[in-house]
């Protein structure tokens, strides 16, 4: 009898794994290295493993390398990565039967991926990497990946093969930095959640494929990464014999056969121009002075990520059909492929070309340097702006609006209930202002506190109008949880608001108070897939109001839903029940809000347009002001990105609610045109 139990388990131990292969195996075997490098498994909290040639590294692990420091790590499939001098890695490959995630979280690496291994089943890339401000993919590539987080650029070179990149949104990024305050920096270990989050990133419309020859990067502010460009031969050439990742002894510095004059005004050319494409295909020599980005033939410096374009009088090699770089903008090291900024010259990730310490008394020396900065500009207002913000304020979020609309009648907003003041037109401005602050912020809580004021102006000189100008302010906090569901990103979200109103209701040219508010929303943020997107929602209000010495309580509860279709449309909808209850008069006030809207992203350059349509159904169970009341709403709005965080909007709305039973003037239509400006900081 104990021979057949332990027969069957065995084989119920060993059919599987004959069958499946193993799930868990080790990573890799340190092939090479050179100085001090270590891993670091999140299993043994703090401790390290000095790797020597030999070593085995197993499931996920944290690699770090000291300066003039590298590994060469092989894996199973055939596949190589190189860690770089002072840098840092994850690796996750718990299950073999996955891809391998790597996540750069500073420095360079390399990745010299096999082509002949096959594809994991129900993936479209061999490897996905990420760093903080890029999501990669590749299949049969070797390429150069640097990330520098002082100007969190992310840049890619193609040695052989394609790569895919995808841009992270500004939002993602500075989530992430905003994540490290008050905890540790956040290393992603674990295959499935995260390569499928890069999965859904790479098949975004904004990713680029970068071929062999070619970079690309990611740099803050902009949308998407760079259209890849044809970088030196020499630096191609010198990164993909190297085997050391730049540790070795220096060779040759590779320069031009010219210098460049200055220019009378700065050009940036560190920051190659982002939406400017190339008019004929990239191989194409005679159409190279028409391309209207950065100009291919520069070199990438590997620390700071920015490539070094060449100036506008650099003329065309006849034999690579690339531009030739000046003397004045340095060279590339022909033993390692690194850039080699001009002698005495650093090249700050921030602030561009600088002098080094040492020449900074030198006069002749600082008439140099003065036109190098002329020759090769500097980063742009844009990405120092992003990067403060990201480095000095980060804490903090800034919102405000203005807007100016012309209506055809006026109307109050009485906690959801629509009542009608006059029929007469009237002019309106409308201004918002917020402020927040993260008091507490790690990978799983959050902890924020907000304020806002906000203004409504009618232009309309009738007193039933003037009095419903308003002045309104709120305090509040949130608390948030973060977590996952199915793999993706969720989110619990507690919110505690106070309200207070102010307006002239006494028709006294005197501001008193009118009516305030405190409220607790409960909200569940989640994602099935990545093409929807639902939030669950609950909250409850106690208020009390100027008119009849009111008070009482809202209960509201609802559901949306975004879908995302395709890379052009977002299609939402939406229900929510909404009960009132008052206790001065005994009623209970009841809205059910249906709504749907469409959302076509970049109709036209940088601008999105939205329709929606909404249905609500309003009920007083008393029949206080009237029996029922159906209300339509059709709105349009177009939103113009202006930079990163200036918007222009415009909208149009139509309104119209038909009550029955009324016993004050409760059925109308109304339209509404206007614009303004947000800022959101």
């Amino acid at each position: 009898m104990y021979l057949k139990v332990t027969l069957i388990i065995s084989l119920f131990i060993i059919i599987p794994h004959v069958l499946l292969g193993p799930v868990y195996g080790s990573t890799g075997e340190i092939i090479k290295i050179r100085g001090k490098v270590y891993a670091i498994y999140p299993s043994i909290k703090g401790k390290k493993q000095i790797l020597r040639k030999g070593t085995i590294i197993k499931g996920n692990v944290l690699l770090k390398s000291g300066k003039k420091s590298f590994a060469k790590v092989k894996f199973k499939d055939g596949s190589i990565v190189f860690i770089g001098p002072k840098s840092k890695l994850a690796i996750s490959q718990i299950n073999v039967r996955k891809p391998t995630f790597i996540e750069l979280l500073r420095g360079k690496m390399r990745a010299i991926v096999n082509k002949n291994s096959p594809l994991k089943k129900g993936y479209n890339h061999k490897m996905y990497v990420q760093t903080r401000s890029a999501s990669i993919g590749v299949r049969g590539t070797d390429f150069y990946l640097t990330y520098n987080d002082k100007n969190h650029i992310t840049s890619n070179i193609t040695l052989s093969g394609d790569v895919s990149m995808y841009k992270k949104t500004d939002q993602l990024i500075h989530e992430s930095i905003r994540e490290e305050f008050d905890g540790r920096q956040v290393i992603r270990f674990g295959q499935d959640k995260h390569i499928q989050n890069t999965d859904d990133h790479l098949q975004h419309r904004y990713t680029k494929s970068i071929k062999r020859g070619r970079f690309s990067g990611s740099f803050p502010s902009y949308d998407k990464p760079l259209a890849p460009i044809h970088i030196s031969l020499q630096q191609l050439n010198a990164l993909s014999s190297n085997d050391n990742m730049g540790t070795g002894a220096r060779g040759n510095i590779i320069k031009g056969k010219f210098k460049a004059r200055a220019q009378s005004s700065k050009n940036s050319y560190l920051i190659p121009k982002p939406y400017h494409k190339a008019i004929a295909s990239d191989d194409s020599k005679e159409n190279i002075d028409q391309y209207l980005g950065a100009r291919p033939g520069g070199h990438v410096d590997l620390k700071t990520g920015l490539y070094i374009s060449p100036p506008t009088e650099s003329k065309i090699n006849e034999a690579t059909g690339l531009y030739d770089m000046p003397d004045d903008l340095g060279g590339i090291d022909s033993n390692s492929g690194e850039y080699i900024p001009p002698d005495g010259v650093i090249l700050h990730p921030i602030k561009g070309f600088m002098a080094s310490d040492k020449n900074y008394g030198n006069r002749d020396f600082k008439k140099n340097l003065q036109k190098l900065t002329k020759l090769s500009g500097g980063l742009t207002d844009k990405i120092q702006g992003v990067v403060k913000i990201f480095k000095e304020i980060t804490r903090s979020d800034l919102y405000a609006q203005l807007n100016y609309n012309y209506t055809t009648r006026v109307t109050e907003d009485y906690y959801g209930e629509h009542r009608e003041i006059t029929d007469a037109p009237s002019m309106l401005w409308n201004a918002k202002g917020f402020y927040g602050f993260q008091i507490y912020h790690n990978k799983r809580y959050l902890w924020y506190v907000k304020g806002a004021l906000s203004a409504l102006y009618h232009e309309r000189t009738l007193p039933e109008v003037k009095r419903n100008n308003t002045y309104t302010g709120n305090i509040g906090f949130e608390f948030h949880r973060k977590h996952t569901f199915n793999n993706k990103k969720a989110r619990f979200v507690a919110d505690l608001l106070f309200t207070t109103s102010y307006m002239d209701y006494r028709k006294r040219n005197l501001f008193d108070f009118y009516t305030e508010n405190t409220g607790l929303r409960l909200s569940e943020k989640f994602q099935f897939n990545r093409y929807n997107v639902s939030e669950l929602y609950y909250q409850i209000k106690a208020f009390q109001g100027f008119e009849d010495a009111n008070h009482g309580n809202i209960h509201h509860v609802g559901l949306t839903h975004r879908f995302i279709f395709g890379n052009n449309y977002d299609l939402m909808f939406g229900y929510d029940y909404n009960q009132r209850r008052e206790k001065m008069i005994p009623d209970h006030y009841t809205i059910r809000n249906g709504f749907f809207k469409a959302i076509r992203k970049d109709l036209i350059f940088r601008t999105d347009l939205s329709i929606e349509y909404s249905f609500q159904h309003h009920n007083s169970k008393n029949n206080v002001r009237f029996d029922d009341a159906r209300y339509y709403k059709i709105q349009l709005e177009l939103n113009k990105r202006l930079g990163e965080f200036w918007k222009l909007n415009g909208t149009y709305q139509y309104e119209r609610q038909r009550a029955n039973g009324e016993i004050v003037r409760s059925s109308f239509i109304k339209q509404t045109w206007g614009g303004g400006l947000v800022m959101v900081f």
